[in-house]
């Protein structure tokens, strides 16, 4: 059993073996991942990649990876501590979900890393059936995220309130997404008026609510904010409902699945 350096190609088409619905087009799964790296969360900072490595036993390729060089932002710090940038591995497929599988693909991940002057890495993974190998193999979770999508042929459960109007906003109206952010989870994110599309719930005049939807992405970026008042009330739904009908205009594709993504942090 060996680890190797393998082209993109070995790796996508070993990789769409195992029917996983966010690689069936690996060259918008990466242009996907690049758009969500806005986010700078653990699993989509920005990052390059450092190539793939494959795990081959008598002949055959058992085992592939991702290699990818991220930089740390700000809030993840505290996890990285001391670190501008780190490794990180992501997209584990293993023909069986074995320690010494993990362990050959990972000694020689580290070695790589090593040569591009990265002193720690991390493993970002949403198959739960991994994470228990990962954990045998030494790997502590340090951070949890979760993906919920959502197929834009269902219809939304809840009806939006009908006397909430949802309009488009601009520069001019970044202090009004400043006091609803502020008044729905206590900070404010700003928005990318390059990226985002964004949207204010109005309610008899007055802001409430907001949402950065990402055209390139079909995300709502960093969530829906309501102000506190005036929650439960419906307005979420109605933004929700403006945020869906957006994105079929937009060209983006639906993706059903809710995943947790789990990182384990070697050390931690």
């Amino acid at each position: 059993m060996q680890s190797i350096r393998i082209s993109a190609k070995t790796f996508e088409d070993f990789a769409k073996s195992f029917k996983d619905p966010l690689l069936t087009n690996f060259k918008e799964y990466l242009s996907w991942m690049r758009r969500m790296s806005i986010l700078k969360t653990f699993w989509c900072s920005e990052w390059r990649s450092l190539g793939y490595l494959g795990l081959k036993r008598s002949g055959g390729l058992i085992g592939a990876l991702r290699l990818l060089r991220v930089k740390i932002a700000f809030h993840g710090h505290g996890a990285w501590r001391g670190l501008r940038e780190r490794g990180e591995i992501q997209d584990i497929f293993l023909s069986r979900w074995e320690k010494n599988y993990l362990q050959n693909l990972f000694s020689r991940a580290e070695k790589t890393f090593s040569r591009y002057g990265l002193k720690d890495f991390g493993i970002s993974e949403w198959k739960p059936e991994s994470w228990k190998s990962l954990e045998e193999c030494g790997f502590s979770p340090y951070a949890r995220s979760v993906l919920i999508t959502w197929d834009l042929k269902e219809e939304i459960p809840k009806q939006g309130n009908p006397d909430v109007e949802i309009k488009p906003a601009s520069r001019s109206d970044l202090s009004k997404l400043r006091k609803i952010q502020l008044r729905s989870w206590g900070f404010f994110i700003p928005p990318s008026f390059k990226h985002h599309l964004i949207l204010i719930a109005y309610l008899r005049g007055e802001p409430i609510g907001s949402a950065y939807l990402n055209p390139h992405t079909g995300n709502i970026d960093f969530g829906v904010h309501v102000v506190k008042e005036f929650q439960r009330m419906r307005v979420g739904a109605a933004i929700l409902r403006s945020a869906r009908e957006g994105i079929p205009r937009l060209g983006i594709q639906e993706d059903v699945r809710r995943q947790g993504f789990k990182s384990p942090n070697k050390g931690e």
